[in-house]
């Protein structure tokens, strides 16, 4: 049959229209069996979607006020119940995830996936009861990895990870690119004629972003030579880190954790007179540090951009095909670091 309609569909499938409307939606209402063989049948006719109406369509809902459509769940994947609000990095990433689903007519509820009272069970009913069939998942750090006990509950979502790849299941996934992040950070210390910078990092996040932050710094500073070997970070490991600088004489730390400024305060060094200090997740409790704006908030933006998307093309479960979203970082100069390149100080060995 040339191009047929979901009337025809219907006949032949001895269904409703709307059962028809469901199934080429791939709507989880449905028996995935049902869905299935509907989607079968429409294949065999003939059946194309009409790419100039769901143009359309997609301009009249780009048109409209933005109006309650449905929820989106930000899923708390950490052993945390409140990292989403402790961790600066997560906090506003979550904050581009409520305003971008409300400028898009969406609201949020928020769960914690190591709640006692939400076993996989529970929760899908608690998704189910409410409608909600879009997820964005925040903060999966054990073992790069999901819960298996929780597979049972994607197959009927539309699911996007935001901040840490998982391993499994492999969804689509949203994250800043912290390679090149790092890599802009080298780039902007060798144009203010910074010469021995010294990278701090911990293992554990050097892991969870696939070693990206040190790839990215050693290839943008390549072209001056190699870079000092990095200080592996741990909360207790101020004494190495003294050590470290003293060995190594860096005039520029660049990290990841606040507390460093009070470790090279500790050693009697100011910054920037004595050491440049820059971090590579700049947030607003970070006031005056010199380093990278990860834009965080757009972090959170895509992801529910990415989860509509899946919603409109009824999409549901885990993509044969995961796609990954990077934004880019911002350079802020700040007051850690110094203003040009003319009257370089001394370094930290010199001053020590």
């Amino acid at each position: 049959m040339a191009n047929p309609n979901m009337s025809d569909i219907a006949k032949a499938a001895g269904v409703g229209k709307a059962t028809v409307s469901l199934a080429l939606r791939n709507d989880p209402r449905l028996r995935a069996d049902t869905r299935l063989r509907i989607q079968e049948l429409a294949t065999t006719m003939g059946y194309r979607t009409n790419a100039v109406v769901s143009h359309l369509m997609a301009q009249l809902r780009a048109s409209r006020n933005p109006r309650y459509k449905s929820t989106i769940a930000v899923l708390n994947a950490n052993t945390s119940r409140n990292w989403l609000e402790t961790n600066p990095t997560f906090r506003s990433m979550i904050k581009g995830v409520r305003n971008r689903s409300a400028e898009l007519g969406y609201g949020n509820d928020e769960f914690w996936l190591h709640d006692p009272a939400a076993n996989p069970k529970r929760l899908r009913q608690i998704l189910r009861t409410r409608n909600i069939r879009g997820v964005v998942i925040a903060a999966v750090f054990d073992h790069h990895e999901l819960p298996p006990a929780f597979d049972s509950l994607w197959s009927d979502l539309a699911c996007v990870v935001v901040g840490i790849r998982p391993d499994r299941p492999a969804f689509h996934f949203a994250c800043n690119d912290q390679f090149s992040t790092a890599m802009h950070a080298a780039a902007a210390l060798r144009s203010l004629g910074y010469q021995n910078p010294g990278l701090v990092i911990d293992p554990l996040i050097e892991d969870n972003v696939d070693h990206r932050f040190t790839a990215g710094f050693r290839t943008g500073w390549h072209k001056e030579g190699p870079a000092l070997p990095l200080f592996d970070y741990s909360p207790g490991g101020e004494r190495g880190f003294r050590s470290w600088m003293l060995r190594h004489k860096p005039d520029v730390v660049v990290c990841t954790h606040p507390e460093i400024r009070d470790w090279l305060d500790h050693m009697g060094l100011q910054c920037p007179r004595d050491a440049g200090l820059v971090h590579l997740d700049l947030s607003p409790d970070l006031a005056g540090w010199s380093g990278m704006n990860q834009n965080n908030d757009l972090v959170g933006a895509f992801a529910v951009d990415l989860v509509i998307g899946q919603l409109h093309r009824n999409e549901y479960g885990i993509p044969d095909r995961p796609i990954c979203m990077m934004n880019e970082s911002e350079w802020i100069p700040g007051r850690t670091v110094k203003k040009s390149a003319a009257g370089r100080r001394k370094s930290a060995a010199e001053t020590v």
